[in-house]
Protein backbone atom coordinates (compact mmCIF):
# COMPACT_ATOMS: atom_id res chain seq x y z
CA UNK A 1 0.00 0.00 0.00
CA UNK A 2 1.16 3.81 -0.68
CA UNK A 3 0.63 6.72 0.90
CA UNK A 4 0.29 9.96 -0.54
CA UNK A 5 2.44 12.82 1.37
CA UNK A 6 -0.13 15.78 1.86
CA UNK A 7 2.36 17.93 2.90
CA UNK A 8 3.84 20.36 -0.13
CA UNK A 9 7.50 19.96 -0.59
CA UNK A 10 10.41 18.47 2.55
CA UNK A 11 10.96 20.59 5.70
CA UNK A 12 13.09 23.66 4.83
CA UNK A 13 14.89 22.90 7.82
CA UNK A 14 16.86 19.59 8.03
CA UNK A 15 18.21 18.81 11.14
CA UNK A 16 19.68 15.09 11.18
CA UNK A 17 21.06 13.49 14.15
CA UNK A 18 19.00 15.95 16.34
CA UNK A 19 16.32 13.01 17.12
CA UNK A 20 16.54 9.55 18.23
CA UNK A 21 13.35 7.57 16.66
CA UNK A 22 12.49 4.51 18.17
CA UNK A 23 10.11 1.46 18.65
CA UNK A 24 11.73 -0.43 16.08
CA UNK A 25 13.99 -3.09 15.04
CA UNK A 26 17.62 -2.79 14.50
CA UNK A 27 19.72 -5.44 12.70
CA UNK A 28 22.91 -3.95 14.58
CA UNK A 29 25.20 -7.32 14.16
CA UNK A 30 25.92 -10.66 11.70
CA UNK A 31 25.40 -13.57 14.54
CA UNK A 32 28.45 -15.34 13.07
CA UNK A 33 30.22 -12.46 14.56
CA UNK A 34 29.07 -13.23 18.17
CA UNK A 35 31.39 -15.92 19.50
CA UNK A 36 32.81 -16.75 22.68
CA UNK A 37 33.52 -13.23 23.79
CA UNK A 38 30.69 -10.08 24.03
CA UNK A 39 30.34 -7.92 20.79
CA UNK A 40 29.39 -4.31 22.00
CA UNK A 41 27.81 -2.32 19.94
CA UNK A 42 25.73 1.27 20.08
CA UNK A 43 22.26 2.72 19.38
CA UNK A 44 21.53 6.06 19.64
CA UNK A 45 24.31 6.25 22.19
CA UNK A 46 22.38 3.12 24.28
CA UNK A 47 24.98 0.43 24.58
CA UNK A 48 24.06 -2.62 23.37
CA UNK A 49 26.16 -5.97 24.16
CA UNK A 50 25.84 -9.41 22.74
CA UNK A 51 26.71 -12.59 23.77
CA UNK A 52 25.74 -16.11 23.90
CA UNK A 53 24.11 -18.01 26.41
CA UNK A 54 24.25 -21.32 27.66
CA UNK A 55 22.36 -22.95 25.03
CA UNK A 56 24.04 -21.16 22.20
CA UNK A 57 21.21 -18.26 21.41
CA UNK A 58 22.20 -14.67 20.82
CA UNK A 59 21.64 -12.47 24.05
CA UNK A 60 21.64 -8.95 24.28
CA UNK A 61 21.99 -6.38 27.37
CA UNK A 62 23.19 -3.29 28.22
CA UNK A 63 26.30 -4.25 30.18
CA UNK A 64 28.51 -7.65 29.90
CA UNK A 65 26.43 -10.77 31.91
CA UNK A 66 29.16 -10.48 34.84
CA UNK A 67 28.58 -6.61 35.87
CA UNK A 68 26.69 -5.82 39.16
CA UNK A 69 23.73 -4.06 38.77
CA UNK A 70 25.35 -1.01 40.73
CA UNK A 71 27.58 -0.64 37.37
CA UNK A 72 25.22 -0.86 34.83
CA UNK A 73 23.48 1.75 33.19
CA UNK A 74 19.96 2.76 33.52
CA UNK A 75 18.40 1.48 30.34
CA UNK A 76 14.25 2.10 30.52
CA UNK A 77 14.50 -0.49 26.78
CA UNK A 78 15.28 -3.57 28.40
CA UNK A 79 12.52 -6.43 29.11
CA UNK A 80 11.55 -8.12 32.62
CA UNK A 81 14.60 -10.59 32.04
CA UNK A 82 16.88 -7.76 31.72
CA UNK A 83 17.70 -7.93 27.67
CA UNK A 84 16.67 -6.23 24.99
CA UNK A 85 13.88 -8.44 22.54
CA UNK A 86 16.04 -9.80 20.08
CA UNK A 87 15.41 -12.34 16.71
CA UNK A 88 18.08 -13.89 14.93
CA UNK A 89 16.40 -13.19 11.08
CA UNK A 90 18.84 -12.64 7.96
CA UNK A 91 21.94 -13.62 9.86
CA UNK A 92 21.33 -10.44 12.05
CA UNK A 93 20.52 -10.06 15.78
CA UNK A 94 17.86 -8.05 15.71
CA UNK A 95 17.77 -5.62 19.08
CA UNK A 96 14.39 -3.52 19.54
CA UNK A 97 14.86 0.07 20.35
CA UNK A 98 11.77 0.76 22.63
CA UNK A 99 9.41 -0.18 25.15
CA UNK A 100 9.88 -3.84 25.21
CA UNK A 101 6.12 -3.90 25.36
CA UNK A 102 5.74 -2.79 21.86
CA UNK A 103 7.91 -5.07 20.11
CA UNK A 104 6.44 -7.89 17.46
CA UNK A 105 7.80 -10.02 15.27
CA UNK A 106 5.19 -8.40 12.67
CA UNK A 107 7.04 -5.15 12.66
CA UNK A 108 9.93 -7.21 11.53
CA UNK A 109 10.67 -6.24 7.58
CA UNK A 110 10.61 -8.92 4.96
CA UNK A 111 13.88 -9.28 2.84
CA UNK A 112 12.86 -11.64 -0.36
CA UNK A 113 16.43 -11.68 -1.99
CA UNK A 114 18.08 -12.97 1.35
CA UNK A 115 18.19 -16.76 2.82
CA UNK A 116 16.38 -15.99 6.67
CA UNK A 117 19.27 -18.07 7.84
CA UNK A 118 21.85 -15.83 6.18
CA UNK A 119 24.90 -16.03 3.87
CA UNK A 120 28.44 -17.13 4.51
CA UNK A 121 30.62 -14.76 6.36
CA UNK A 122 32.41 -13.94 2.61
CA UNK A 123 29.26 -12.09 1.74
CA UNK A 124 29.33 -9.41 4.69
CA UNK A 125 31.06 -6.35 5.26
CA UNK A 126 31.14 -3.73 7.48
CA UNK A 127 31.68 0.12 6.65
CA UNK A 128 31.64 2.93 9.55
CA UNK A 129 30.43 6.37 8.60
CA UNK A 130 31.56 9.97 10.40
CA UNK A 131 27.77 11.16 10.04
CA UNK A 132 24.54 10.63 11.00
CA UNK A 133 22.56 8.27 9.89
CA UNK A 134 19.87 10.13 7.97
CA UNK A 135 22.68 11.54 5.19
CA UNK A 136 23.62 7.84 4.18
CA UNK A 137 19.98 6.82 3.82
CA UNK A 138 19.22 9.85 1.58
CA UNK A 139 22.89 8.80 -0.30
CA UNK A 140 21.24 5.55 -0.83
CA UNK A 141 17.99 7.18 -2.08
CA UNK A 142 19.65 9.46 -4.51
CA UNK A 143 21.63 6.59 -6.62
CA UNK A 144 22.73 9.55 -9.22
CA UNK A 145 25.42 9.64 -6.82
CA UNK A 146 26.93 6.78 -7.81
CA UNK A 147 27.20 8.58 -11.65
CA UNK A 148 30.11 10.48 -10.32
CA UNK A 149 31.77 8.32 -7.30
CA UNK A 150 31.36 4.83 -8.50
CA UNK A 151 31.19 5.02 -12.23
CA UNK A 152 33.86 2.46 -13.16
CA UNK A 153 31.20 -0.12 -10.81
CA UNK A 154 28.00 1.31 -11.47
CA UNK A 155 28.17 3.16 -14.60
CA UNK A 156 28.33 6.86 -15.88
CA UNK A 157 24.85 9.65 -15.78
CA UNK A 158 24.92 8.81 -19.95
CA UNK A 159 21.66 6.81 -20.74
CA UNK A 160 18.95 7.03 -23.15
CA UNK A 161 16.07 7.32 -20.40
CA UNK A 162 16.57 7.52 -16.92
CA UNK A 163 13.23 7.87 -14.69
CA UNK A 164 13.19 7.69 -10.96
CA UNK A 165 9.98 6.79 -9.68
CA UNK A 166 9.20 7.04 -6.02
CA UNK A 167 6.38 5.12 -3.51
CA UNK A 168 6.02 5.35 0.09
CA UNK A 169 4.09 4.27 3.07
CA UNK A 170 4.20 6.36 6.68
CA UNK A 171 6.89 4.32 7.65
CA UNK A 172 9.08 3.71 4.09
CA UNK A 173 10.38 4.89 0.75
CA UNK A 174 10.94 3.37 -2.41
CA UNK A 175 13.00 4.66 -4.90
CA UNK A 176 13.27 2.91 -7.94
CA UNK A 177 15.41 4.37 -11.01
CA UNK A 178 15.21 2.83 -14.65
CA UNK A 179 17.53 3.65 -17.75
CA UNK A 180 18.06 2.03 -20.57
CA UNK A 181 20.96 2.16 -22.96
CA UNK A 182 23.82 2.96 -20.56
CA UNK A 183 27.67 2.57 -21.39
CA UNK A 184 29.19 -0.99 -19.63
CA UNK A 185 30.85 0.10 -16.86
CA UNK A 186 34.47 -0.29 -16.68
CA UNK A 187 34.56 -3.26 -13.76
CA UNK A 188 31.22 -5.17 -15.42
CA UNK A 189 32.65 -5.42 -18.86
CA UNK A 190 33.86 -8.95 -18.69
CA UNK A 191 30.66 -9.64 -16.91
CA UNK A 192 28.43 -8.36 -20.71
CA UNK A 193 30.14 -11.08 -22.86
CA UNK A 194 30.59 -8.15 -25.48
CA UNK A 195 28.08 -6.24 -24.82
CA UNK A 196 28.24 -2.16 -25.35
CA UNK A 197 25.39 -1.31 -23.09
CA UNK A 198 22.70 -2.45 -20.60
CA UNK A 199 19.61 -1.60 -19.01
CA UNK A 200 19.47 -0.81 -15.60
CA UNK A 201 16.71 -1.17 -12.66
CA UNK A 202 17.83 -0.06 -9.32
CA UNK A 203 15.76 -0.19 -6.51
CA UNK A 204 16.42 1.06 -2.81
CA UNK A 205 13.78 0.48 -0.12
CA UNK A 206 14.36 2.79 3.18
CA UNK A 207 12.48 2.05 6.94
CA UNK A 208 12.85 5.48 7.86
CA UNK A 209 12.72 5.01 11.51
CA UNK A 210 15.91 2.43 11.59
CA UNK A 211 17.53 3.55 8.65
CA UNK A 212 17.70 -0.01 7.15
CA UNK A 213 18.21 0.15 3.23
CA UNK A 214 17.53 -3.09 1.19
CA UNK A 215 18.77 -2.54 -2.25
CA UNK A 216 18.62 -4.72 -5.25
CA UNK A 217 20.58 -3.04 -8.50
CA UNK A 218 20.22 -5.21 -11.76
CA UNK A 219 22.38 -4.51 -14.42
CA UNK A 220 21.62 -5.97 -17.67
CA UNK A 221 23.47 -7.56 -19.03
CA UNK A 222 26.05 -7.40 -15.88
CA UNK A 223 25.23 -8.35 -12.86
CA UNK A 224 22.95 -8.11 -10.19
CA UNK A 225 23.56 -6.70 -6.88
CA UNK A 226 20.68 -8.29 -3.76
CA UNK A 227 21.91 -6.02 -0.45
CA UNK A 228 21.30 -5.03 2.93
CA UNK A 229 22.05 -2.27 4.33
CA UNK A 230 21.69 -1.35 7.79
CA UNK A 231 22.26 2.08 8.88
CA UNK A 232 22.77 1.83 12.29
CA UNK A 233 22.90 4.83 14.07
CA UNK A 234 25.46 5.36 16.85
CA UNK A 235 25.88 9.06 17.38
CA UNK A 236 25.12 12.41 15.83
CA UNK A 237 28.60 11.95 13.99
CA UNK A 238 29.07 8.00 13.11
CA UNK A 239 26.93 5.48 11.85
CA UNK A 240 27.73 1.49 11.53
CA UNK A 241 26.84 -0.33 8.19
CA UNK A 242 27.13 -3.93 8.46
CA UNK A 243 25.95 -5.21 4.58
CA UNK A 244 24.88 -8.27 3.55
CA UNK A 245 25.70 -8.95 -0.21
CA UNK A 246 24.14 -11.55 -2.33
CA UNK A 247 25.41 -10.60 -5.86
CA UNK A 248 24.20 -12.59 -8.96
CA UNK A 249 25.04 -13.26 -12.49
CA UNK A 250 28.76 -13.41 -12.05
CA UNK A 251 31.25 -16.31 -11.60
CA UNK A 252 31.71 -17.27 -8.43
CA UNK A 253 35.80 -15.95 -7.70
CA UNK A 254 33.44 -12.77 -8.34
CA UNK A 255 30.72 -13.52 -5.94
CA UNK A 256 33.45 -14.11 -3.18
CA UNK A 257 35.22 -11.02 -4.29
CA UNK A 258 32.67 -8.46 -4.37
CA UNK A 259 32.24 -7.73 -0.78
CA UNK A 260 35.44 -6.40 -0.70
CA UNK A 261 34.39 -3.55 -2.44
CA UNK A 262 31.96 -1.80 0.05
CA UNK A 263 35.75 -0.42 1.49
CA UNK A 264 36.91 1.58 -1.28
CA UNK A 265 32.55 2.15 -1.75
CA UNK A 266 32.21 3.22 1.35
CA UNK A 267 35.91 5.51 1.37
CA UNK A 268 34.65 7.12 -1.49
CA UNK A 269 30.78 8.25 -0.15
CA UNK A 270 32.54 9.05 3.59
CA UNK A 271 34.23 11.49 1.48
CA UNK A 272 31.64 13.26 1.07
CA UNK A 273 29.33 12.43 3.83
CA UNK A 274 31.71 13.84 6.34
CA UNK A 275 31.84 17.34 4.81
CA UNK A 276 27.62 17.13 4.14
CA UNK A 277 27.50 15.70 8.21
CA UNK A 278 29.42 18.97 9.62
CA UNK A 279 28.05 21.63 7.33
CA UNK A 280 24.49 20.70 9.34
CA UNK A 281 26.21 19.85 12.57
CA UNK A 282 27.90 23.24 12.79
CA UNK A 283 25.82 26.54 13.51
CA UNK A 284 28.36 28.54 12.33
CA UNK A 285 28.22 26.80 8.88
CA UNK A 286 24.74 26.65 8.22
CA UNK A 287 23.02 29.77 6.50
CA UNK A 288 19.55 30.19 7.71
CA UNK A 289 18.28 32.30 4.61
CA UNK A 290 19.39 29.66 2.12
CA UNK A 291 17.45 26.22 1.61
CA UNK A 292 19.09 22.85 0.41
CA UNK A 293 19.50 22.92 -3.48
CA UNK A 294 17.38 19.52 -4.70
CA UNK A 295 16.90 18.21 -9.00
CA UNK A 296 14.51 16.04 -9.56
CA UNK A 297 16.74 13.18 -9.09
CA UNK A 298 15.70 14.04 -5.63
CA UNK A 299 12.23 13.58 -5.32
CA UNK A 300 13.09 10.24 -3.26
CA UNK A 301 15.32 12.06 -0.63
CA UNK A 302 12.74 15.09 -0.21
CA UNK A 303 10.02 12.20 0.20
CA UNK A 304 12.03 10.80 2.79
CA UNK A 305 12.88 13.92 5.15
CA UNK A 306 9.01 14.36 4.85
CA UNK A 307 8.52 11.13 6.58
CA UNK A 308 11.38 11.33 8.88
CA UNK A 309 9.84 15.35 10.44
CA UNK A 310 6.58 13.37 10.25
CA UNK A 311 7.66 10.37 12.47
CA UNK A 312 9.73 13.00 14.70
CA UNK A 313 6.30 15.10 15.03
CA UNK A 314 4.72 12.21 16.48
CA UNK A 315 7.05 11.15 18.66
CA UNK A 316 7.79 13.87 19.95
CA UNK A 317 4.52 14.41 20.52
CA UNK A 318 4.32 10.44 22.87
CA UNK A 319 2.81 8.71 19.66
CA UNK A 320 5.41 5.47 18.92
CA UNK A 321 2.64 3.51 17.17
CA UNK A 322 2.57 2.61 13.25
CA UNK A 323 -0.20 3.88 11.56
CA UNK A 324 -2.29 1.31 9.16
CA UNK A 325 -0.61 1.73 5.88
CA UNK A 326 3.16 1.01 7.43
CA UNK A 327 2.69 -2.57 6.28
CA UNK A 328 6.89 -3.21 7.28
CA UNK A 329 6.87 -7.07 7.32
CA UNK A 330 5.52 -6.48 3.35
CA UNK A 331 6.68 -8.98 0.52
CA UNK A 332 8.93 -6.53 -1.27
CA UNK A 333 9.88 -9.35 -4.17
CA UNK A 334 7.70 -7.39 -6.91
CA UNK A 335 8.99 -3.76 -5.36
CA UNK A 336 12.36 -4.89 -5.36
CA UNK A 337 12.05 -6.98 -8.99
CA UNK A 338 13.18 -10.25 -7.44
CA UNK A 339 13.67 -13.30 -10.22
CA UNK A 340 12.80 -10.99 -12.78
CA UNK A 341 15.37 -11.44 -15.10
CA UNK A 342 14.82 -14.79 -17.49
Amino acid sequence: MTQTIKAPSAPKVFQPGSFALRDTWFPLVHTNQIRRRPVRRTVHGEPVVFYRGRDGSVLAADAEPETPSSRRPDSGFLDRTGHYPLIERYGYAWVWYGDPDNASPDLLPCIPHTPQEGLPRRFEATVVYDCTYELVCENLLDLTHADFLHSKLTGDALSEDDVIDVQSTSETVTMIRTAHGRPIPQIQKALARGATTQNVRAVTITYVRSGLCVLHGDFNPGMAMPMIHPTNPESRTRCRVPATFNPKHMPALGRALFPLSAHPVGRQDNWALRKQNANYLDPGRRRPDRADLSSRFDKASLRYRKLYQQLVTRQQAGDFSYLPDADIARDTSEELGINTRP
